[in-house]
């Protein structure tokens, strides 16, 4: 089984993304370290909050504007295999 790793964003209030990104170059073991967890039991839908933001620019190249947006990284199943 395979994880796509995508970083959604949402305009605070609203109820659909504004924007996706698939970060899943960045790996499980990343994403686990980042949220505290084993790599592994990533299967939710976790917020990302101030104290993720300076990680995940590092990880990611992205700067999480947390008074617009509200961030969540989705893990899910590869649809492609």
């Amino acid at each position: 089984m395979s994880i796509v790793y995508t970083l959604v964003r949402y305009l605070k209030d609203d109820d659909y993304p504004d924007s996706t990104t698939d970060v899943t170059a960045v790996g499980a073991e990343a994403w686990g370290e980042l949220l505290g967890m084993a790599p592994e039991q990533l299967a939710d839908v976790y917020p990302l909050s101030q104290q993720h933001a300076e990680r995940v620019r590092q990880l990611t190249g992205i700067t999480l504007d947390l008074e617009r947006y509200d961030y969540f990284l989705e893990p899910e199943e590869d649809p492609s295999l």
